[in-house]
């Protein structure tokens, strides 16, 4: 394979076309178009499916369209994670590089064109087929991303042999089981009991065949979310300089990362048993009537990978030589910021609501906080396993692209959006339901701060030109090589 010279600087990664025809094509330019086609398709999805009312409940009947509309969203965000590992953690390989960023080109557009139309199943085949491709992309990137990973560690680059080499390398393994979980369920989907070994190994599992289609979207679509997560994490604190800690810092991080990769290799054994078997993982924290308590699963993405993620981050962005600049790197603590929301959101609100199920109900239309489920079901999903994990990739686009001088106004305006926006969901969820009522208003407008935070991206980024690309690099304190353990 083809391989950049290792003295060469991150120019020759991030900034240098890997397909020559196509001089254009360099992972800088494809970074901040897929941030602006994100951008756009989430104004499209306002009218598709208006996020704070898409949810009646949530057992509510999963709306088809909506969901493939989202995979545009998703699987866009992926690519973005791909085409940042590629440079953060400097995969030498151009042909795994090339590779990705045909992969994520090709994958962003189809997934998302055949969304827009991709409206049932059976009956929008053409729209479904150029979705498929799309998808086929994906598994295509998750492989030749798993493969470069490996070609540096069989390589013995220094980087490869590190702890967040290491959990980045099982996150993208964790991303790729989800994948195959997906492609099953949509194949039950359209073609049901065909061929009939489907409804013959679900009846040997105890399940019938709309259970087991059932149980492969369960697990595609909570492993996935975490998978992504895992591996955001781990190049992040590689961004930020966990090469350069010290002492008790870069013991916690070592802590903090290890959990990560624990829960992704845990969370995926646990995904695929639970997609491929009727086996449910146990409540834990259980009231005595069995109504209340925390499901297994949840224990294990929030405590393992979230806390995880978010231990490290703290000791990468607290604990090192710059934590005193800290208040004047507002992307460094947006990052932060937006991780410690993620956790709030997901992990400290959602074990609240699950152990006052007997209140929230869990999809139970008659319960007293009916009402606030259904907002919640909206509000961890799209902001908290969505949202947030797609600005801390926003912040590390910051950190590599834009010039200083251009970052403070995206990180201030990503915290203020963030804070509103929570905060907002919280008087949405637990004080007032009320479709049009002030947690609706405020969350909104928090919405719209960060959404400026994100074209400011955009802006900022095309005004970082290539010259003003190379002054950051040669500038940035690199932590590529010696990261040791």
């Amino acid at each position: 394979m083809s391989r950049v010279p290792a003295g060469e600087s991150e120019i020759a990664y991030d900034d240098v076309a890997p397909i020559e025809r196509f001089p254009w094509l360099t992972q800088r330019n494809l970074v901040f178009f897929v941030i602006g086609w994100l951008a756009l398709f989430s104004i499209g999805s306002v009218f598709v499916s208006n996020p704070f009312a898409s949810e009646p409940s949530a057992s509510a009947d999963i709306d088809y369209w909506h969901v493939m509309y989202l995979h545009g969203l998703l699987v866009g965000m992926v690519g973005l994670l791909a085409l940042l590992t590629c440079g953060v953690l400097q995969l030498r390989s151009m042909h795994t590089r090339m590779w990705i960023v045909g992969g994520v080109l090709f994958m962003t557009v189809l997934t998302a064109v055949g969304g827009i139309f991709d409206r049932q199943i059976p009956g929008a085949e053409v729209a479904m087929w150029v979705q498929i491709l799309g998808f086929f992309a994906l598994d295509e990137i998750c492989i030749v991303l798993l493969l470069g990973m490996f070609a540096e560690w069989r390589g013995r680059a220094p980087n490869a042999r590190s702890l967040p080499f290491v959990a980045a390398f099982l996150g993208a393994g964790s991303m790729f089981a989800a994948a195959i979980m997906g492609h099953l369920a949509g194949w039950i989907l359209e073609f049901g009991n065909f061929p009939g070994i489907i409804g013959s190994y679900a009846a040997a599992v105890g399940d019938k065949v709309d259970d087991f289609e059932a149980n492969l979207v369960g697990s595609h679509s909570h492993e996935m979310v975490v998978a992504v997560m895992a591996v955001t994490v781990s190049i992040a604190v590689v961004q930020f300089g966990y090469a350069s800690l010290q002492e008790w810092p870069r013991r916690i991080a070592q802590a903090g990362l290890a959990l990560v990769a624990i829960g992704a290799v845990v969370m995926t054994v646990m995904y695929v048993v639970m997609a491929f078997t009727s086996w449910a993982p146990p409540t834990l924290f259980q009231s005595a009537d069995g109504t209340n308590g925390i499901a297994g699963d949840d224990i294990v993405t929030g405590i393992f990978v979230m806390l995880g993620g978010l231990t490290t981050l703290a000791a990468v962005l607290l604990g090192g030589p710059r934590v005193r600049a800290l208040a004047s790197a507002p992307v460094r603590l947006a990052t932060l910021w937006s991780w410690a929301l993620l956790f709030a959101t997901v992990v400290i609100a959602g074990y609240a609501i699950e152990l006052n199920t007997s209140y929230y109900g869990a999809g139970d239309p008659k319960a007293p906080g009916a009402a606030n489920d259904a907002v919640y079901t909206w509000l961890h999903q799209d902001l908290g396993l969505f949202l947030m994990p797609a600005l801390v990739l926003t912040m590390l686009v910051v950190a590599r692209f834009v010039v200083p001088r251009y970052q403070g106004v995206i990180g201030w305006a990503t915290m203020a959006g963030t804070t509103i926006t929570f905060l907002g969901g919280m008087i949405f969820v637990f004080v007032n339901p009320a479709l049009h009522g002030p947690g609706y208003d405020v969350s909104a407008a928090g919405l719209l701060v960060v959404g400026l935070a994100l074209l400011a991206t955009i802006w900022y980024g095309a005004r970082s030109g290539p010259t003003a690309f190379r002054a950051l690099v040669a500038d940035r304190p690199h932590a590529a090589g010696g990261q040791g353990r």
